[in-house]
């Protein structure tokens, strides 16, 4: 009896546990031949990251294990001295589509400026009051932003409260002086990211999120049909964007689709709402415009 007792306490436990982590990421740190006499260093950085992504609860909701968000982290070394680590950061988050295998990619992203100390078996913490730790500002950041992108393609505007935690990690961070986080630096800002994300101007991209994936992508098999006119309504969306306030997360998510909304429109039944989509393709994310000259 009391081993029966046992048994249902860690199946509870274990039900419990399996029930809150929100992510279920992939970690990878690389380093060129230079630096292989710091490999050991590098594995236990990527054991570390693994755990803080996947071990801690981000929200305040519950997450069936199938439900949790895949993605992947990959930090590439390009300068290690003195327990000070410069790098890139690669970043990739995928969305399961409604009575499908298929994963639809949900964002992708390059942080070419990302540095920060770390020395071998420190427990990485995150605080978001006191944020003294670079690293753990970055991987939280991104995380939030995931949750963002994440929560958006389910309900309409249902990742602002992600994107909000997000533009409050970056003042914080932006304010204590640490790298990366200025509102600066090429095309490719953290802040400017973000601020874009959450400008009222800006609504039209989050209602595109949600009628991309949940008008266009979980309506494919069920309905091809409509749900390619999902797809269409959302990209026509994105067009109602002015580019000089909303020019980064109308690259990032090209940089993301490009790919799998060409293999969309050019395939599967036609749709009147098709009529200029090119023209509209072009105009919006010229540099793929060889891609787009390819539709039908």
């Amino acid at each position: 009896m009391k081993f029966k007792s046992f048994s249902l306490f860690l199946l509870i436990l274990f039900s419990l546990t399996a029930r809150t982590q929100e992510i279920n990421a992939e970690v990878r740190v690389e380093a060129p031949p230079g630096l292989a006499a710091n490999r050991q260093i590098f594995i236990t950085l990527e054991n570390s990251i693994r755990e803080f992504l996947n071990t801690r609860k981000w929200t305040r909701h519950t997450f069936l294990p199938h439900e949790r968000i895949r993605a992947t982290f990959m930090l590439v070394v390009r300068e290690y001295k003195d327990n000070r680590i410069k790098c890139e950061l690669n970043i990739s988050a995928f969305r399961p589509v409604y009575n499908s295998t298929y994963e639809s990619p949900l964002l992708t992203v390059s942080d070419k400026k990302v540095e920060f100390n770390y020395v071998q078996y420190q427990p990485l913490e995150f605080n978001p009051e006191i944020l003294d730790n670079n690293l753990t500002a970055v991987l939280a950041f991104y995380v939030y932003m995931i949750l963002g992108y994440d929560f958006d393609s389910f309900k309409e505007f249902g990742g602002t409260e992600y994107f909000k935690t997000a533009k409050e990690i970056q003042v914080n961070a932006a304010g204590q002086g640490l790298p990366g986080w200025e509102n600066k630096g090429g095309f490719f800002s953290r802040a400017e990211w973000v601020d874009q994300l959450l400008l009222n101007e800006n609504q039209p991209f989050h209602r595109a999120m949600y009628s991309y994936h949940r008008l266009g992508l979980d309506l494919m098999a069920s309905n091809p049909r409509k749900g390619k006119e999902g797809v269409i309504r959302a990209i026509r969306m994105l067009h109602m964007l002015t580019p000089q306030n909303a020019d980064v997360i109308i690259k990032i998510f090209f940089d993301t689709k490009a790919d799998e909304i060409f293999r969309i429109l050019s395939g599967g039944p036609e749709v009147p709402s098709q009529k200029n989509i090119k023209q509209i393709l072009i105009k919006l994310a010229p540099m793929y415009r060889m891609k787009w000259e390819g539709l039908p």
